[in-house]
C-alpha cells in the first residue's frame, strides 16, 4: 500500500515539475520575443526637448502647413520626409475588446494598402501634436488621447505621388503613435483614404489576416509594451 502511495506521490512531483519547467520555458520564450519587439517609450512623453521659449518654438506659421506643390514634390523625392503614424484604439463595446484602425490608402507611397493613419509632421509641432492632428484631417476623430511612442520607423518606397519619369520614390522617418479613442465617434475619411476597418490588436491574427508588415510591427510593439492591453474587458 505505501509501496503504490509512493509511486503516485512520485508521479505527480514529476508531473508537477514537468509542467512548471514547460511553463518557464513559455515564460522566456515570450519574454525573449518582447524583447525584440520592445521599445515603446514611457506614458504621456513624446521625446520633446526644448532649447529656448517652448511657445514660441512651437508656433507654426500658416506658411509651415501648406507648402507649394513645386517645393513640396522636390522635397519628396530629394529629402527623408519627418512623418507620425497613429496606431489608433478604441474600445468595442460589443465584442468587448480593443480593436486599432486602419485606412485603404488612396495614393502613392503604398497606394491600397491597409494603414496606419498619418503623414507629414509640421516644423513646430511635437510628435503628440502631430498625431492628434493627423487623427483629426484623416479620420474625424476628436476626442483622442495620444499615450506614447511605440516605435520609430525608417520607411523606403519605390513609388510617391510625386514621381516624374526620371525619379521616383520616397523615404520617410517616423514614430507610431499609441492614440486612445475616448469615446465613439463616427470615421469621416479625408481624400487621402478610400476606405477604414477597424482589426483586433493580437499581432499573429493579424499576420494570419494578411496585414501589412508595418501594422504586424505596431501591434507587435503594443503587446511589447502591454501584453494584457488587448485582453477582453
Amino acid at each position: 500500500m505505501s509501496s503504490n502511495k509512493a509511486v503516485i506521490t512520485a508521479s505527480f512531483l514529476a508531473g508537477f515539475a514537468a509542467a512548471s519547467f514547460l511553463r518557464l520555458l513559455d515564460k522566456r520564450k515570450i519574454s525573449a520575443k518582447n524583447r525584440i519587439n520592445a521599445g515603446a517609450g514611457p506614458e504621456k512623453s513624446d521625446s520633446s526637448l526644448f532649447w529656448g521659449d517652448v511657445n514660441s518654438l512651437t508656433e507654426i506659421p500658416q506658411k509651415n502647413k501648406f507648402l507649394p506643390a513645386e517645393l513640396y514634390s522636390q522635397m519628396v523625392r530629394d529629402c527623408v520626409v519627418c512623418c507620425v503614424d497613429c496606431l489608433v484604439v478604441r474600445f468595442n463595446p460589443l465584442t468587448h475588446r480593443k480593436e486599432c484602425l486602419l485606412i485603404e490608402r488612396a495614393s502613392d507611397p503604398a497606394k491600397g494598402t491597409w494603414w496606419l493613419p498619418g503623414g507629414r509632421l509640421f516644423k513646430g509641432e511635437t510628435f503628440f501634436d502631430g498625431a492628434l492632428r493627423k487623427a483629426k484631417e484623416e479620420t474625424g476623430l476628436d476626442d483622442v488621447e495620444a499615450v506614447q511612442i511605440l516605435g520609430f520607423y525608417n520607411t523606403f518606397f519605390p513609388t510617391s505621388a510625386w514621381d516624374t519619369d526620371t525619379e521616383k520614390g520616397t523615404q520617410t522617418v517616423q514614430p507610431i503613435i499609441l492614440v486612445k479613442v475616448q469615446k465613439g465617434a463616427e470615421i469621416i475619411l479625408d481624400n487621402t483614404s478610400e476606405r477604414y476597418r477597424w482589426i483586433g490588436l493580437c499581432p499573429d491574427d493579424a499576420i494570419r489576416n494578411g496585414e501589412d508588415k508595418y501594422v504586424v510591427d505596431a501591434l507587435s510593439k503594443l503587446q511589447a509594451w502591454d501584453s494584457t492591453y488587448s485582453a477582453k474587458e
